[in-house]
């Protein structure tokens, strides 16, 4: 396989992921937490911060310290663990620093 496949797949599952539970995040906080239209408006606004601010933070480190491959396995390995931890915490403030 070349290069060029396995980023597009590793991309395609990257998104996969987000779509996958971005998609349901409304209903099971608003359904199942309980949480109000404020308190779930503060998590989506922290994920869009991070998309802003972390691409270029990520770029800098990839730059200059570390591989680019190897950074991007301990990005997704640090996601994965993410998303374990999201499902126990009840308050929205710490879900809100848990996703950015």
């Amino acid at each position: 396989m070349s290069i060029k496949f396995k980023l597009t797949v590793l991309s395609f599952f990257q998104f996969f992921v987000w779509g996958a539970w971005l998609t349901t995040l409304g209903s099971y906080g608003f359904g199942f937490k309980g949480w109000t239209g404020q308190e779930f408006g503060v998590v989506f606004m922290t994920l869009g911060l991070g998309s802003l601010i972390m691409p270029a933070l990520i770029g800098i480190i990839a730059d200059r310290w570390m591989n680019g491959e190897r950074l991007y396995a301990l990005m997704h390995i640090l996601y994965g663990i993410t998303l374990f931890i999201l499902p126990a915490i009840d308050a929205p403030s710490s879900f809100s620093g848990c996703c950015c």
